[in-house]
């Protein structure tokens, strides 16, 4: 038992002094940038709005087909007047009661449980960038075949 204790505590050295020098920041090369995100996001304002009980197109010119194809989009509301935006979906006592029900290239429906006027919408589109890679099943992979796919040397 003496000897376990003994060789267990060299093993934690060994690993400590090993993990030490292996993470130093003068190790290797910086590596190549990689691809950079973007910050297109635009903010649609429409002011003085109706939302009916059931659903409400609303045309935004806009909303692109590269915004639907990779993008985002969120709705805000408040009442005119108000100093507050509420986020979309908008529920009251536990119901959902105005969410956005359909987004389309050129226009967004909302559908509501109830009938308003003098409202106003801010629809925030926010543009993507397709993923360099598609997604994969890793676990049909060979180590090789991983290490290749990411680029990582083994």
């Amino acid at each position: 038992m003496k000897n376990l204790v003994i060789k267990t505590k060299y093993l934690v050295l060994a690993l400590l002094v090993a993990f030490s020098f292996s993470c130093s920041p003068e190790d290797g090369e910086q590596g190549p940038q990689g691809e950079q995100g973007n910050a297109n996001v635009t903010s649609v304002l429409l002011e003085n709005q109706t939302i009916n009980n059931g659903n409400t197109v609303f045309v935004i010119p806009e909303l692109t087909q590269d915004i639907y194809d990779n993008g985002m989009v969120y709705a805000f509301v408040t009442v005119t007047g108000n100093d507050y935006w509420e986020v979309l979906p908008l529920s009251t006592g536990g119901s959902i009661i105005l969410e956005i029900d359909r987004i389309e290239v050129g226009q967004v429906t909302l559908k509501a449980n109830f009938t308003q006027a003098s409202l106003k919408l801010r629809f925030v589109l926010v543009a993507g960038t397709p993923a360099g890679k598609t997604s994969i099943n890793i676990s049909n992979m060979s180590y090789e075949e991983a290490m290749d796919y990411f680029g990582l040397e083994y």
